[in-house]
């Protein structure tokens, strides 16, 4: 009975305990207020200048076009600008706060890879803000980590209006001279051609429609339409294939087509057919072996390097070239100049367009490769990066973010995914997860384990149970 009565008095007192210390103080409550405010303010800004990237890479070239005519240049810098206050949220709340181990790495990577530009490139004031643009925004998509970048109807509106203007632009190019097509504009105090018309080792044209670019304008169609398509209906869905399907066709961009059709046999399957019970378990794994992408361009290199695939078929010229030059000739400069460039990478925006603005710039080479181009910049860390991407497959709830990891670990073999922004905002998106720490769960754990070590302790006087 005394042993009975006591483990019912020290229960009381421990849940009086528990619900003492629970309890905010009132300090702490508007601390917490305040911080929630700020919170949805910020993530309100950075939908808003999510929406602003999305409609200015739909519309890229017209844009600067008209821009160009009225004077105001400037405004084509605003959501880049705004990036740098995603960056700063990002550092202060995401990683400051929550205390993300592989933030902080980040955050190391980039600086090192400023100063490694700097000695690199010896870039002006021009070419390091166009080296660092070229990155920021990234942090966009990392502040939505933990959460749905669509989660406000505004938001999908904007996402599919800009898919529908990207279809519309790539499927009347065709059939109109459109006004910006090899117009040249300034931009701060650089001379840039804002829309060319490309063709293919056969002939063929490949279209940019309202962006002036032939991928650019794939792009616009095939990711932001994949962002909301959860959020439409099967009907819908089905319908919108007909004219991405054109629109991609046209441009001729045979990644995005690779990437849409990878999209239509998941939904296909995995939505038509599959019970939803089974959905998320097949897309995590997907997800997880999506990460074999990144040796592609190894094996690739080890079997055809050398090999003139153009006699197998004209088609596989851009793959050629990427096997012969753009995943290769940049290592072999770096290693010529000095084999240290190789660990420690060239700093940001190497081998990349601000590069062409620096004394560097006849050495530049495009890299179509996400993960190689990323390499270059910040060297040997990134690799450090790339695990905690890994981890994102493992810790993401959302559907939508594991399946952009799938699409997009496909899309970046042959794509360096710098350009459009919209771009380098949708790695950091499906990629944010990785950023999401367990803190608060494991000191609830330590907190758990003393407690129960505390049980153990018996007071005096007190008998030992039967």
């Amino acid at each position: 009975m005394r042993r009975l009565a006591y483990e019912k008095e020290r229960t009381i007192v421990n849940a009086r305990t528990a619900h003492v210390a629970a309890r905010p103080t009132r300090h702490q409550q508007a601390e917490r207020h305040f911080l929630w405010a700020t919170d949805a303010q910020m993530m309100g800004l950075m939908m808003a200048v999510f929406c602003m990237f999305c409609f200015r890479d739909a519309a890229t070239a017209s844009f600067r076009y008209y821009l160009s005519i009225a004077n105001l240049s400037f405004v084509w810098f605003i959501p880049d600008v705004l990036s740098v206050v995603a960056m700063g949220f990002f550092f202060t709340r995401i990683v400051a706060v929550n205390r993300s181990a592989f933030g902080w790495l980040l955050l190391g990577n980039l600086v090192l890879s400023i100063a490694t530009c700097i000695l690199f490139m010896s870039p002006d004031g021009f070419a390091l803000f166009s080296a660092i643009k070229l990155f920021t925004p990234i942090f966009v998509g990392f502040v939505f980590a933990g959460r749905d970048i669509t989660e406000t109807r505004w938001v999908r509106y904007c996402v599919l209006t800009t898919v529908i203007v990207s279809v519309i632009g790539l499927i009347l190019a065709p059939h109109i001279n459109y006004p910006w097509i090899g117009a040249k504009v300034d931009s701060l105090g650089m001379t840039r051609t804002v829309g060319r018309l490309w063709w293919t080792s056969g002939g063929i044209v490949r279209y940019g429609g309202f962006a002036g670019d032939s991928t650019m304008a794939a792009y616009m169609c095939v990711f932001p339409y994949i962002l909301v398509h959860r959020h439409l209906s099967k009907l819908v869905n089905l319908a919108l294939w007909i004219p991405l399907w054109w629109a991609i066709w046209i441009s001729t961009s045979k990644t995005a087509l690779l990437t849409f059709s990878v999209f239509c046999l998941y939904y296909l399957v995995f939505v038509v057919l599959i019970p939803r019970a089974n959905r998320a378990v097949v897309l995590r794994l997907a997800a997880q072996f999506s990460f074999a992408g990144l040796v592609v361009p190894l094996l690739l290199i080890a079997l055809f390097s050398g090999v003139d695939l153009t006699k197998v078929d004209p088609i596989l010229f851009s793959m050629q070239d990427r096997i012969t030059n753009s995943w290769q000739i940049p290592f072999g400069y770096l290693w010529d100049m000095s084999p240290l460039w190789v660990i420690t990478g060239c700093g940001f925006g190497c081998f990349s367009y601000p590069m062409q603005y620096t004394i560097m710039a006849p050495l530049e080479v495009p890299v179509d490769n996400f993960y190689i181009s990323t390499y270059l910049m910040m060297g040997l860390p990134f690799v450090i990066t790339v695990i905690g991407m890994f981890t994102a497959a493992m810790r993401s709830m959302d559907p939508t973010k594991l399946l952009l990891i799938v699409v997009l670990n496909i899309y970046m073999i042959t794509v360096q995914c710098y350009g459009p922004s919209t771009a380098t905002i949708m790695v950091g998106y499906a990629f944010g997860d990785m950023f999401l720490g367990h803190r608060q769960g494991w000191k609830r754990r330590r907190r758990q384990a003393k407690a129960t070590d505390g049980d153990k302790i018996r007071p005096r006087g007190v008998p030992v149970a039967a």
